[in-house]
């Protein structure tokens, strides 16, 4: 039995790949190597998997957040050793994940576009290129945090039409200047605070206000990531994540306006990921 996972800060989804090829599923909370100890891990793989018949796996592909660094993986594979007791273990990013689900083993390009954002040219086998990503402070332009930041700044700059401003206040009864700058300065998760917001845009998106938003930041996503890329003309743009998902019409208008070709557009990686492994063991 295979056990597949792809995992953010707040959930994890589980595939589990049967002998005669049937699949299981499960959802936990997320494990983000950077955010949990081996022991809170331990123990909440112990909850999460209490009903499960875990002797009949024999390999274990795990792909999450933070899970790019050399201590992470080791951190991860350790305790899975432990709790599993299996020896074939791989941990990698979720950047391979989004790249595996939405190419399987041909090239294109693949782009992450949910809270975060991230690009990388996959040959089919490897990440070859990757695009510099600084995070929801410096960088992240086309992700929800930063489409939720730019509308939240409308708000309180009080640049949104009266009626949509209403419609804010009714849908975050809460935000006000003061509130705001609390949860971004003071608060845990300021990116997943900004990020809320980024629904409120999507819902408005024919609104001349967010429609040139939400393009405009997807145009600097293609800036900053796929038109560095030399082989951007010839490859199809695979995106995964919620935003460019939810909003894949607009996004596919910014492509067509460079004349690049729109690939795949995922939600989530995950079905993608157990059909790349159920084809892999074949």
């Amino acid at each position: 039995m295979q056990l597949i996972a792809d995992s953010g800060s707040s959930k994890t989804d589980w595939r589990f790949i049967n002998d005669d090829n049937s699949i299981q599923q499960l959802k936990t909370n997320g494990i983000n190597p950077y955010l949990i100890s081996e022991k809170e891990l331990f123990d909440g793989l112990k909850i999460d998997f209490k009903d499960r018949q875990l002797q009949e796996i024999n390999e274990i592909n795990f792909y999450g957040a933070g899970c790019g660094q050399q201590k992470n993986k080791d951190k991860l594979k350790s305790v899975f050793s432990d709790f599993f007791n299996c020896n074939q273990i791989f941990i990698e990013d979720d950047m391979l994940a989004a790249a595996r689900a939405s190419c399987d083993t041909n090239e294109g390009i693949v782009c992450i576009l949910g809270t975060g954002a991230n690009a990388c040219l996959y040959d089919g086998k490897n990440i070859i290129e990757r695009m510099t990503s600084l995070g929801y402070t410096l960088g992240d332009e086309g992700s929800g945090a930063y489409i939720g930041k730019l509308t939240l700044k409308a708000f309180l700059e009080n640049e949104m039409p009266p009626q949509l401003a209403k419609e804010f206040r009714i849908s975050f009864p809460d935000i006000n200047l003061e509130n705001a700058l609390e949860q971004i300065y003071q608060k845990p998760y300021p990116n997943r605070f900004l990020a809320q917001f980024f629904q409120f845009a999507l819902f408005h998106q024919k609104e001349k206000l967010f429609f040139e938003l939400i393009s405009k930041s997807f145009q600097l996503f293609l800036e900053k990531s796929v038109l560095k890329f030399n082989e951007n003309k010839n490859l199809p743009i695979h995106f995964v994540g919620g935003v460019a998902f939810h909003a894949n019409s607009i996004m596919r208008m910014v492509l067509k306006h460079h004349n690049l070709q729109a690939g795949n557009f995922m939600e989530s990686p995950i079905a993608g990921l157990t059909l790349y492994h159920k084809n892999q063991q074949s």
